[in-house]
């Protein structure tokens, strides 16, 4: 894949066929679109393109930072799986905001990056203001000679598919399950191990505690989860525990431990990414150090029936 980043050096290709939009997740909805820009590509021999932003438009205008579902980076390689020949990433600066929607595909589309025809959904707007829709470009594909077509919603068990809503159900509900059917992948959280105050060695669960990477990303809601860890190209089942550890004396903040099942390996500073594949139960305090032991060993149980049942090490990741 053709990776392309900021407004200097764009390569102008006529022959893209072409979808705009922050495509934070790349779930199911965006997914339609990609296949399709994809699809027609092949069929004109041309170059599926995808334009995206960084960072994400609502944060410059709102001047905050936001939860994301995706980094960039964590995007393009689930585009590139994808088959997508070309993403390019342009900085979303308050300058940007100001250009209309008729400069946005006259001097930037057409001129800058090139098409013969966009693929949008059914909600696409953009431009000043957001100014922009489907009308517009309709308009302005007969005035430069592009075409225009448009995806409709996509819905899964009659839920409407959108970065909105999967943000919701991880950090709301923690339902990584219905997260997983929304994005066509299990969510997935990256960190680095390190040293904690070894409490899951003394219950007899080891656990690697994370830092995350990135801490805009969306942390499911405090629970016990069945996961799969990817670590150095192995993969690993295990359980996840997310949440202030109410049993734990004198604990502060927010924890993210792993138990990687049948392995006793050191990992002080190695990353993990652990893709989450069913919430558990909801994190409870428990009166004694035994009682919360044996809550562990039922936790351990259930979770290898989950990874058995999915098939772990076939879930795609991407």
């Amino acid at each position: 894949m053709i990776f392309e980043r900021g407004l200097d050096g764009l390569t102008c290709r006529p022959e893209s066929v072409l979808t705009v939009g922050t495509f934070d997740g790349v779930h199911l909805g965006h997914r339609a679109i990609l296949s399709d820009i994809v699809q027609r590509a092949k069929n004109s021999n041309g170059l599926s393109t995808l334009v995206t932003f960084d960072p994400h438009p609502r944060e410059v205008l709102l001047h905050r930072l936001l939860p994301r579902l995706t980094t960039v980076e964590e995007r393009a390689d689930v585009l590139a799986g994808l088959g997508l020949g070309r993403m390019i990433v342009l900085p979303f600066t308050e300058r940007f905001s100001e250009m209309s929607a008729e400069d946005f595909v006259t001097e930037l589309l057409v001129k800058r990056i090139g098409l013969q025809s966009i693929v949008v959904g059914h909600d696409h707007r953009f431009g000043k203001g957001r100014k922009g829709d489907i009308e517009l470009l309709v308009s302005m594909g007969e005035q430069y000679g592009f075409d225009v077509n448009v995806i409709g919603p996509q819905t899964v068990d009659g839920v409407v598919v959108s970065s909105r809503k999967v943000r919701h159900v991880l950090r709301d509900e923690g339902d990584v399950s219905l997260a997983a059917q929304l994005l066509g992948r299990p969510y997935c959280l990256t960190g680095t191990v390190i040293r904690g105050d070894s409490r899951g060695r003394e219950l007899g669960y080891a656990t690697a505690n994370l830092a995350l990477l990135n801490p805009q990303k969306i942390v499911p809601a405090h629970g016990i989860y069945a996961v799969s860890i990817l670590m150095s190209d192995a993969r690993k089942g295990g359980m996840m525990s997310i949440g202030t550890r109410p049993a734990v004396k004198d604990s502060t903040g927010v924890h993210h431990e792993v138990h990687l099942f049948d392995f006793n390996d050191k990992i002080y500073g190695e990353n993990l990414t652990v893709h989450f594949l069913q919430r558990i139960r909801e994190e409870r305090y428990f009166p004694s150090m035994a009682m919360l032991q044996a809550a562990m060993r039922e936790d351990e149980i259930v979770c290898r029936e989950v990874l058995e049942q999915t098939h772990w090490h076939t879930v795609p990741l991407g």
